[in-house]
């Protein structure tokens, strides 16, 4: 499913059902043709396939500006912008909260609101949460440099505190 962009299993299934159909008439049609001994040619076989809008981020096409915007201002796509297949095994601590210093209760040992704090709960989380912050951004740039992000789009839900130094 990764290698061929697909996102979800409707989309495998659909797929499924459009290869299964096009194995028959296939099968159909070469059968026809060796009858006849000629092969038909359609105008649609030389036809150019023309794609206005590609997002290579969510392997989405899209035909009108409409709907490109419409694409690239979905919460699926920005979540793909942010989020790749390894972030979940190269971070060891909490999701940063947006307040990037070290939390004086843990400090002292007594910080009651344990992974629920705004805090980071030592040197090692914030730095692993400056890091990440850094890696967001990075994403970000890219993305907008590809315009797979709206230049006036600011609107990242759970990733928008990251971001507030650079609007």
């Amino acid at each position: 499913m990764k290698e061929n962009g697909i996102q979800d299993m409707e989309q495998f299934y659909e797929l499924w059902l459009k290869s299964q159909k096009n194995e028959k008439s296939e099968d159909v049609a070469s059968q026809s043709n060796k009858e006849n001994g000629k092969q038909i040619h359609m105008p649609t076989d030389y036809a150019e396939v023309t794609v206005d809008f590609h997002c290579w981020m969510c392997g989405k096409n899209c035909n009108s500006e409409k709907q490109w915007q419409g694409h690239i201002s979905s919460e699926k796509h920005k979540e793909k912008v942010f989020h790749t297949e390894d972030d979940q095994y190269c971070w060891q601590h909490r999701f940063p909260t947006g307040y990037f210093s070290i939390c004086d209760r843990y400090m002292n040992g007594t910080c009651p609101e344990g992974s629920s704090c705004k805090f980071a709960h030592g040197n090692a989380e914030l730095h692993e949460w400056e890091e990440r912050r850094d890696a967001l951004k990075m994403k970000l740039n890219k993305a907008r440099k590809d315009h797979l992000i709206a230049p006036n789009d600011n609107d990242f839900g759970k990733y928008s505190f990251l971001f507030k130094d650079l609007n």
